[in-house]
């Protein structure tokens, strides 16, 4: 995260198009506002287009904005979000969750740095720092918008791999030993999310946090791999143990089972046909 920091750090006031990479959850979105918030541009708009949630059919609406008269519900001008980025920062949330089509014509706007309104002929010129983000294989996205939005590459790990950053984001939280010991144990799926979720349920309940406060299926992990020990289970014996233990906490929720076992739905279900696991 130090030398994360110290490359932002040296980019923070150059206009180069960034791309973040990380797993979903890592805190993607909080660096592109934290660049945004601590660069030249800080006094003006930060615009966060989130690329997955916006259906595709409404995506150039949204983005290049359009004119009155346009479509039959166009009863006025609409400023799209490209246009309302203007001198400040816009950051497209998932970029790879667009269609090859939509990116084309992402790629030239940012290109030439105009663009023109839906139903409209006049051009809109387009000044404002371009940043992206995505948590799937980069592959899905077009080479030449890649290398466009690819000038600097953020890779933000996730938890599991800076476990000792979770004490400083925990903040002043008041938290036992056992407890922390769970926290520090633990992979998180969800990463930066899940962990600030699972804390603001706990002090809920109680003060200090301690580890009856803390989901079952975390506090199941630390006693099962020293029960391996004691045992000495193969990892198989423990892997369906886990399983178990998560569906059973989990109220065999695969969904959310598969998100805590950090694998896909369809292989959780292939391992508990693999186990007996009913």
């Amino acid at each position: 995260m130090r030398e994360l920091l110290d490359t932002v750090a040296k980019l923070i006031d150059r206009d180069v198009p960034i791309l973040i990479l990380g797993e979903s959850g890592a805190g993607k979105n909080h660096l592109a506002e934290a660049i945004h918030a601590c660069g030249a541009r800080r006094n003006q708009p930060f615009v966060h287009i989130d690329c997955a949630s916006i259906p595709h059919e409404l995506f150039e609406s949204e983005l290049f904005g359009y004119e009155k008269g346009t479509f039959t519900d166009a009863q006025s001008r609409k400023i799209g979000k490209l246009e309302a980025a203007q001198g400040g920062s816009v950051y497209f949330d998932e970029i790879a969750a667009l269609t090859q089509p939509l990116q084309a014509k992402l790629l030239r706007a940012i290109e030439s740095k105009r663009f023109t309104r839906l139903g409209g002929h006049q051009q809109v010129e387009f000044a404002a720092r371009v940043m992206s983000s995505t948590n799937v294989d980069i592959a899905s996205i077009r080479r030449d918008l890649f290398y466009r939005i690819n000038v600097v590459t953020l890779k933000l790990p996730p938890l599991r791999e800076r476990r000792e950053d979770i004490p400083l984001l925990i903040g002043d939280r008041n938290v036992d030993d056992e407890a922390m010991q769970i926290l520090l144990s633990y992979s998180w799926p969800g990463n930066v999310r899940e962990l600030r979720n699972v804390m603001e349920r706990a002090a809920l309940f109680a003060d200090p946090i301690d580890a009856s406060s803390l989901p079952e299926e975390m506090r199941s992990a630390p006693s099962l791999i020293d029960a391996a020990k004691r045992e000495e289970w193969t990892l198989d014996e423990l892997e369906e143990r886990y399983i178990r233990e998560v569906l059973r906490a989990t109220k065999s929720n695969y969904t959310r089972a598969a998100e805590i076992l950090g694998i896909n739905r369809k292989t959780l279900l292939e391992k508990r046909k693999k186990y007996g696991i009913h």
